[in-house]
């Protein structure tokens, strides 16, 4: 089974050996300074930014043992997302410091469990690098984190389940981050799939994997149509975690788009820089996010039964690539009209959505890559969020805020459904002009998905790592939406649980 670069022997608390430690000491914003570190230092090392709380701020004074000092600002605009951000950062800080035995001391002050919780996280994937295509890896074993103790704050609360389910969830962000690093011609579909069925024990999820044959059987004629102009054939992932519960109810589906290359088609894209031209070979961080989701709640076990499905095709140029006017018929049964080929994600969603409507999912998560309108509206630091149930909304809003990945309400209403409609099919897969974009490609999702619960995730401008992670990958992929399905499956697991006593 996969394992992701982690932390060894994660200790709970402050244990006998901290002491021998290296010292992370996070800072405040007026925050005082540990009792014992109080009458130790000079009072002119007390005056530096990083032991005032500045943000940012960091000073280290080197030793046996070494203190590390880091500035979190005030602890009242301290998030969860913060949390995860500045540790992934400081994790990188304390491998170049050759620190690898450290003791963290969270702010008296500091009493939000969720921000230490994504502080810990953060610190798991510190030691995440994307190196398997190289000739020659560092191993890293000197200069890699390899035992955390903590102590200070809320994180008495943290149990060694919690660190567990932590653990669970890094590697999942990790294998999901691994996928969309991988360059387009590496991980075709079939090879996606591979990889799934490599990592996660097949004791404990049931997998099926569609060809061409058996999509064009079943009717996903949208799907089929994406994936036409490219030599290399598509596939239809689906995996069921807990095999114990198969069939079982309620159910909560992840659906994550699975464009493993998208060029635009035949309204190829123009004008995009080759640089970022390259990051198409990310349009499908939103099946990435849902097989990583898997893998971790392999491990997590919320309770429910969790689908993860993940339509996956390259969207190329070809003799056979549809064209502007073609007109497809979906596995719901409704036609549309393509009117723009590089508005594939929404087709091949369509198709996905309603295989879970058909197996009766409960809820419906949809992750996906979607619109640039999207990035334009909430930039990298928020993920779009629309949905046609407000108390399912409120869920995963909150599981995304608890997990550090903030999602925005957007709307997605019958004035923009209008819009879609078409003069010689069901429905356009394109509305009648660029604005409102971002709503237009949720509301064409939301014509498949019928009164199901449903949420769709559009992470286009999230997908990316943010803030200070940023600074200190050579890649780009955050692996984002992992941990909240992950959250969100274990909240609806516990009031299932709590429903039926």
């Amino acid at each position: 089974m996969y394992r992701a670069p982690s932390l060894e022997n994660l200790e709970i608390g402050s244990k006998s050996s901290a002491s021998e430690r290296h010292q992370l000491i996070l800072m405040a914003k007026k925050g005082t300074l540990p009792k014992e570190l109080e009458k130790s230092l000079p009072a002119h090392v007390r005056e530096h930014a990083a032991i005032k709380g500045d943000k940012g701020a960091k000073l280290v004074l080197h030793g046996s043992p070494s203190k590390v000092f880091y500035g979190i600002g005030a602890l009242k605009d301290l998030t969860p997302q913060d949390a995860a951000e500045y540790a992934e950062a400081l994790g990188h800080a304390l491998n170049a410091e050759q620190l690898g035995e450290v003791h963290v001391t969270f702010p008296a002050e500091l009493k939000d469990r969720d921000i230490i919780s994504n502080f810990l996280k953060g610190l798991l994937l510190a030691n995440w690098k994307f190196d398997e295509l190289k000739t020659k890896q560092d191993n890293g074993k000197k200069s890699e984190l390899r035992k955390v103790s903590f102590a200070g704050g809320a994180s008495a609360e943290i149990t060694k389940a919690d660190v567990a389910n932590l653990s669970s969830i890094a590697t999942g962000i990790a294998f999901a981050r691994e996928l969309i690093e991988l360059p387009g011609s590496t991980a075709t579909p079939e090879e996606f799939c591979a990889r799934v069925t490599k990592a996660i024990d097949p004791k404990l999820v049931s997998i099926e994997i569609w060809d061409e044959k058996r999509i064009r059987k079943e009717g996903m004629g949208l799907l089929g149509a994406v994936s036409q102009g490219s030599v290399i054939p598509p596939r239809f992932l689906i995996v069921r975690t807990g095999k114990d519960m198969a069939g079982k109810k309620p159910a909560l589906y992840l659906v994550g788009k699975g464009v493993t290359f998208d060029t635009g088609g035949i309204n190829l894209k123009t004008g995009i820089p080759f640089r970022d031209l390259k990051g198409m070979k990310g349009d499908m961080a939103g099946a990435a996010a849902v097989v990583g989701a898997a893998l971790a709640l392999t491990q997590t076990k919320p309770g429910l039964p969790v689908v993860a499905v993940a339509p996956l095709t390259q969207n190329s140029i070809g003799s056979r690539a549809i064209l502007p006017g073609d007109v497809f018929k979906s596995y719901a049964g409704k036609t549309v009209e393509i009117e723009n080929t590089d508005a594939e994600g929404r087709l091949i969603l369509a198709d996905a959505v309603h295989f879970a409507v058909q197996e009766k999912a409960h809820w419906i998560v949809d992750v996906a890559t979607l619109t640039g309108a999207c990035v334009v509206a909430l930039g990298k630091h928020f993920t779009g969020l629309f949905s046609n149930h407000n108390e399912f909304t409120e869920e995963v809003l909150l599981a995304a805020e608890a997990s550090g990945e903030p999602a925005w309400p957007m709307p997605s209403t019958s004035r923009y459904k209008d819009e879609l409609k078409s003069s010689v099919a069901d429905l356009s897969n394109m509305g009648k002009g660029r604005d409102g974009g971002a709503s237009l490609g949720a509301c064409f999702i939301e014509h498949f998905v019928g009164t199901t619960p449903w949420v769709h995730l559009d992470i286009a401008g999230s997908a990316d790592l943010g803030g200070p992670a940023a600074a200190v990958h050579s890649t780009h992929a955050a692996g984002r939406m992992v941990h909240t399905l992950v959250t969100l499956a274990h909240r609806l697991g516990d009031q299932h649980r709590g429903n039926k006593k």
